[in-house]
């Protein structure tokens, strides 16, 4: 098991490296299509006819790419309501041990799993949360056939992911306080 919990522990530390990388290529991208986009609506064949709203969209993502690890950290409601710093504490992040016995009753064993998983949930649920922005901007954008309510829906449970902990102690709390 504790081979299990340092592998997931590395794969969340490495999203947590990679997810900055992305965010400002992201941001860059954005940046200069916004800049393309505002170019091109100078122009009598205007890609953007009908819909003058893309550029600016496509700035206002710049800024939310290039700020978006101060968003998650944001995001995270983990000790009430300041920000714990998810991004920054994962680069030093060290897998903590598997103790043999895992709780007295099953939701504090369910709680204890995911304490040791609480890295690799985090980061995943940040790397959804971009994946939710960057799919939004190709809705938007007229690229992507998805629709903008299945990115809310993907970005909401990015966010559950990213406080994981803290939901699986209220729902655990919640279902032994009715047993």
């Amino acid at each position: 098991m504790q081979g299990l919990v340092d592998f997931a522990g590395e794969i969340g530390n490495a999203m947590a490296i990679l997810l900055p990388t992305f965010c400002y290529l992201m941001a860059l991208a954005s940046f200069l299509f916004a800049a393309w986009g505002f170019w091109m609506m100078a122009h009598p064949g205007n890609p953007f006819h009908g819909r003058p709203w893309i550029p600016f969209v496509s700035l206002v993502l710049c800024g939310a790419f290039a700020s978006f690890r101060q968003g998650v950290d944001d995001g995270e409601c983990e000790r009430g309501n300041e920000p714990a710093g998810l991004v920054g504490a994962l680069t030093s992040y060290v897998a903590p041990t598997v103790a043999p016995s895992f709780g007295t009753a099953p939701g504090d064993t369910v709680v204890n799993v995911v304490t040791l998983f609480q890295a690799f949930f985090q980061s995943f649920g940040a790397m959804a949360c971009f994946f939710a922005v960057a799919a939004w901007r190709s809705v938007i954008n007229g690229r992507s056939n998805r629709s903008q309510g299945g990115c809310l829906v993907q970005f909401t449970f990015g966010i559950m992911l990213i406080n994981i902990l803290t939901i699986t102690t209220w729902l655990a709390g919640f279902f032994q306080a009715t047993a």
